[in-house]
């Protein structure tokens, strides 16, 4: 090798015994430390239980299979409780109470939940609960639905055929409901812009109502809803049972848009920043 080679950077024989020597350091890294440095510098969560809420949608399964596969104890929290919710409101109100108090410390929830709750927009007397959103568990793969009654009209993403329908529903005397699961989340939004891009009037011409993911299609099958946006499976079950169509996903109104995340308490992530992190990597492993 020349001098003008050796300057412009290392030998190959270098190179060699620099990687001999880092493949050694890590090796002994690994036996001492099996479930990596993260939990070594960490020492270990400061708590081995946390409570996290769920809503019965394909969305939560990072936090299932984390459960299940033990994933949360291999990184030191083998008490982690999953605990279904009966809504997206329950999920709110079992958020402000807490853990401490028989309530969740996290969950996961519809993005601008903890944005809405920190603010207290949506809490008991306006009293915020401050969040952070920790990560996000999925991107849009939510649709909107519609009864069988529109079947004809082949809706899409463009529901444009649904405006004179609904007027001449309402002008028989019958009510329009459009459902989603809450108030300002995820779900609310889509549907709203998806009927006003109709020119629909979202807050005069229909009725918005707020139905539980797990009841939308009971809802729909005794007819007290025209469509409803939701996450699956229940856009599925909806067709599996011919009570309705898909109009569209999600997805083709905001490509990849923000949905699901895994949420917790401000309180209980800065009081226990080790067993945040722990639940966090567990999760992330169960998305892999």
């Amino acid at each position: 090798m020349t001098t003008k080679s050796r300057n412009k950077g290392i030998s190959r024989r270098t190179f060699l015994k620099a990687s001999a020597g880092t493949a050694a350091l890590l090796g002994a890294v690994q036996t001492q430390f099996p479930f990596g440095t993260h939990i070594a510098q960490a020492a270990g969560p400061e708590v081995t239980k946390a409570t996290l809420g769920y809503i019965a949608l394909m969305d939560a399964s990072a936090l299932v299979i984390a459960k299940e596969k033990g994933i949360f104890a291999k990184y030191g929290m083998p008490d982690v409780e999953v605990a279904k919710q009966a809504s997206w409101g329950a999920t709110r109100d079992n958020l402000v109470l807490g853990g401490g108090s028989n309530g969740i410390d996290g969950a996961h929830i519809l993005t601008p939940m903890p944005y809405l709750i920190s603010a207290g927009k949506v809490t008991q007397n306006n009293v915020p609960t401050p969040m952070y959103i920790m990560a996000r568990l999925n991107l849009d793969a939510q649709a909107i639905s519609v009864s069988n009654e529109y079947k004809d009209l082949k809706v899409t993403a463009d529901a444009s055929a649904l405006k004179a329908a609904f007027a001449k529903k309402i002008a028989d005397g019958k009510k329009v409901n459009i459902a989603m699961t809450f108030p300002g989340g995820t779900h609310d939004l889509w549907i709203r812009y998806w009927i006003a891009a109709a020119g629909i009037d979202p807050d005069k011409d229909v009725s918005t109502i707020v139905v539980p993911p797990p009841q939308m299609v009971a809802n729909m099958k005794v007819g007290n809803m025209d469509a409803f946006c939701v996450g699956e499976p229940w856009n599925e079950q909806l067709v599996n049972q011919g009570i309705g169509f898909t109009a569209c996903t999600t997805g083709e109104i905001w490509a990849k848009h923000p949905e699901k995340a895994l949420g917790l308490r401000a309180d209980w992530v800065d009081k226990n920043p080790n067993a945040a992190k722990a639940l966090l990597m567990a999760v992330l492993e169960a998305q892999q």
